[in-house]
């Protein structure tokens, strides 16, 4: 004879199996954050000092570290995180 599933075990199942991925660490994501915008602090002066359409390593590392702070942002779904997004592709202005 079969045994028919419980209620209760189809609530586990569905609640464990189906559930969305669990969310990134908010405080290592923030510390990442944190060295992106350390690394366009850096830059930053030398960058403001290149010549619009002459190549600019300071510019390409600042916008770079831009990108990568949010695509950490992203992940967060945070107000902060998204200031500082912002904030970061205002710095970069391609």
């Amino acid at each position: 004879m079969k045994r028919a599933a419980t209620p209760i075990s189809l609530v586990f199942l569905l609640v464990t199996g189906c559930g969305a991925a669990t969310p990134p660490d908010a405080d290592a994501a923030f510390r990442e954050i944190q060295v992106h915008e350390a690394t366009i602090a850096h830059n930053g002066g030398e960058a403001e000092r290149c010549e619009p359409d002459a190549p600019c390593p300071a510019r390409d590392a600042l916008c770079e570290a831009a990108d990568a702070l949010c695509a950490v942002a992203e992940t967060l779904e945070d107000a902060d995180a998204d200031a500082r997004c912002a904030l970061a592709q205002r710095r970069c202005a391609r």
